[in-house]
């Protein structure tokens, strides 16, 4: 199963992510898409800073979404990114 990148930055925020294929649910809509995101599993969460993605991944994390990883900012998450794929 592909892994999913999921940013949760602002939807303004998000227009400017450096990294293509990436799916956007801000973070304050998290809660109202928990279903929708189970079915996206296997997960990389970022977000611009890395501040929100690390509070969404232990959101998800105690609602049972357990293929969940912090992908952090922008730069560390296309880092990651583009290593799984070699």
């Amino acid at each position: 199963m592909p892994t999913t990148i999921l940013d949760v930055s602002t939807k303004g925020r998000f227009l400017k992510t450096p990294i293509k294929g990436t799916t956007n649910i801000p973070y304050d809509e998290i809660k109202h898409n928990l279903e929708k995101i189970k079915a996206m599993q296997p997960l990389i969460v970022c977000c611009s800073t890395g501040e929100l993605s690390k509070w969404v991944c232990g959101f998800l994390k105690r609602n049972g979404i357990e293929e969940t990883h912090n992908g952090g900012n922008w730069e560390t998450a296309s880092f990651i990114i583009k290593n799984s794929q070699k």
